[in-house]
């Protein structure tokens, strides 16, 4: 039996009407079904919305909602005005026009398939449509409706005729159908697979940025406008292929982004997702980072190459039947195989703590490498398989592995925080052998950094008296801050993932800059420092430097993903034949005077030894170092200790 079911929407508390003095407010009704017939397995008398007829002439806008609720706007004096405008029957929803209103917000909680704007009606969509399997979209009699959300799904139907106009911002549709007459109009932007157009000379379809691979030509009538594609250049566009190099994966997964992907045959289109992604770029089909949904796509065939993101996750949920395939992930993301794979030679590479899972696998050769304490779970038979001996992937799971071979790299690698354009070569000087691809991955045991470091440089305050000569009681020896830089190689052994060893060899420039005015002068045959006592000497700018050869040793602990802390010590040795030594400037009447004392000055001691520690991600590093020995030679100037604050590239 038929149920019908009258909405009337009531006033919140609190409101009254008065003929003499009226107020604008909205009003609203949830659309619940209040039907109490014993017949549950009626679905009409669930609250659900199957399609939505609009026949009014107020403005519409349709949004997502949590629940189907709708809000109408105006003044009102009684129940009268607006009494009878919305109804639902049998999973339709009506919207009439009311007495009294001035707009309508629809709010859809539902997935509705089906819409009807009739008899000048007008409608703004802010919700995203998605069609499950056929759509359909029909505007009539002087309506029009605007689409500003994405348009996705399967088989869209879409009618406009006399004098109609549809506006769609974004469509990505497998079949779109369109049925134009009488002056009508549609806007399109986006894709689909297939478009079928049928139309008079009338009406028109314009295209901003929409690409189609076929065109139904059959129905079109005389006076088509719409131009047809070049589709050979599309499909190849959008061909999949098995290729092993991650760079030309064929899907690429967003950071951080949550996917279901299943496989399919029986599709005319590439994909189908229940929320609009990025789509295809270059022939590959890319998600965007940080999508805030979890997304379900289906693909109509196997995919030979994955390539996952930072923080990524991707579930398979169909069974892998194929000769080969691979997949790469980056730091702390995770792949599942949900069903069996059967794959004759397969790759993978993991990165930083990511996961792979394979509920159950059989494969006759198995390639992997990777790093970070990454984990592979194998549940099935491995014929051969082939990886790195120091790649640091754990394995676990109920697995039996026929044979195995490991590749030992016994060359050093070289790698750089600071980008550089090594060539290394084999003895067989071939560029891109896989000894030398593992090299430049970092994978060994022992790799050359190139480092770099700069700081700001100071001494400690407690400057204490060595003889009595250059004692001064008012700390005419204050600096200004100086510089520290330091650039150098460094030899890196990985004693696993977590833990290093540095030691290195580099060159290091240290320049302290006096705040006050400093001489330099001769005692005895010594060079020495003395506080400027000239009252006709002005704006001096005085400075000592030391120059090192330094011999760094250091550990380095990664305790949360790339974050890290170091510790350990610099030993330093002054050389004399240099530009070490002592500079001033300054004015004095009519005249400017610069002085240097370099290789000259031998004041420095000729070892010095510091701690050093810092905290950094990645290559990237901020540390402290603090000087063990005083800056100069026993009985010599005064005792000071420095120190410096700074940031490097590599510890």
């Amino acid at each position: 039996m038929k149920t019908k079911n009258l909405f009337f929407l009531i006033l919140l508390l609190g409101l009254s009407f008065n003929a003499i003095s009226q107020e604008e407010v909205t009003i609203k009704q949830v659309l619940k079904n209040s039907n109490t017939s014993s017949e549950k397995n009626n679905r009409w008398i669930r609250d659900e919305i199957n399609e939505v007829i609009i026949n009014t002439s107020l403005p519409v806008t349709i949004k997502g909602g949590i629940e189907n609720a709708i809000f109408l706007t105006g003044e009102f004096n009684n129940s009268e005005d607006y009494a009878g405008f919305c109804i639902l029957e049998d999973g339709a929803l009506k919207i009439n026009s009311p007495k009294k209103g001035k707009s309508i917000t629809l709010e859809l909680g539902s997935d509705v398939q089906a819409f009807y704007i009739i008899n000048n009606a007008n409608v703004v969509f802010y919700k995203d449509i998605i069609i499950r399997n056929e759509g359909e979209i029909i505007v009539e009699n002087n309506s029009s409706a605007t689409f500003k959300g994405f348009v996705t799904g399967n088989k869209l139907y879409v009618k406009t005729k006399n004098n109609s106009k549809i506006n769609f911002f974004t469509v990505y549709l497998d079949i779109l159908d369109l049925q134009l007459a009488n002056n009508s109009e549609v806007k399109l932007k986006g894709k689909t697979n297939i478009l079928k157009v049928d139309k008079d000379e009338s009406s028109k379809v314009i295209e901003d940025d929409f690409t189609y691979i076929n065109l139904n030509k059959s129905c079109v009538t005389k006076g088509e406008d719409i131009s047809i594609s070049d589709t050979t250049a599309e499909k190849e566009y959008n061909k999949l292929s098995n290729v092993w190099n991650p760079k030309n994966a064929n899907v690429f997964i967003g950071k951080n982004s949550k996917v279901r992907i299943i496989f399919s045959d029986n599709m005319n289109e590439d994909y189908i997702s229940n929320y609009p992604i990025k789509g295809y770029e270059k022939g590959k089909l890319v998600i965007q980072d940080d999508y805030p949904l979890d997304l379900v796509i289906t693909i109509k065939k196997d995919i030979g190459n994955i390539t996952i993101e930072e923080g990524a996750k991707v579930i398979i949920e169909s069974e892998i039947k194929e000769d080969n395939r691979s997949y790469y992930l980056h730091n702390n993301s995770e792949l599942i195989f949900n069903k069996n794979v059967e794959v004759k030679e397969l790759g993978i590479n993991l990165n930083n703590a990511s996961k792979v899972s394979f509920k159950h696998l059989k494969t006759d050769n198995l390639f992997i490498q990777g790093n970070g304490s990454s984990e592979l779970e194998i549940n099935g038979e491995i014929g051969l398989l082939d990886r790195y001996k120091y790649d640091d992937i754990n394995l676990k799971g109920d697995y039996k592995i026929n044979s195995t071979r490991k590749r030992m790299i016994k060359e050093l690698g070289i790698s750089a925080p600071i980008p550089l354009n090594i060539n290394s070569k084999n003895r067989n000087g071939n560029e891109n052998s896989e000894k030398i691809k593992a090299q430049n991955l970092g994978k060994d045991k022992v790799n050359i950094d190139l480092a770099f470091s700069y700081g700001v440089l100071n001494w400690s305050n407690g400057v204490n008296k060595v003889d009595d000569l250059f004692s001064s009681p008012n700390n005419e020896y204050k600096l200004r801050l100086g510089d520290s830089w330091n650039i150098g190689l460094k030899f890196r052994y990985n004693f696993n993932p977590k833990l290093r060893l540095f030691a290195g060899i580099g060159f290091e420039s240290n320049v302290f800059r006096f705040e006050n005015n400093v001489k330099m002068t001769e005692t005895n045959g010594d060079k020495r420092l003395a506080y400027e006592t000239d009252p006709s000497i002005l704006n001096s700018k005085s400075n000592i430097n030391a120059r090192y050869v330094t011999i760094p040793i250091h550990f380095q602990y990664f305790f949360y993903k790339k974050f890290s802390i170091h510790a350990g010590g610099v030993l330093g040795i002054n050389y004399r034949n240099s530009s070490t030594g002592f500079e001033r400037e300054y004015d004095i009447t009519n005249a400017k005077i610069s002085e240097e004392w370099g290789k000259n000055y031998d004041n420095f001691k000729p070892i010095k030894l510091e701690v050093q520690a810092g905290l950094g991600w990645s290559s990237y590093n901020f540390y402290l170092k603090y000087s063990l020995t005083p800056l100069f030679k026993d009985n010599k100037e005064i005792e000071v200790l420095p120190y410096s604050i700074g940031f490097s590239l590599g510890i």
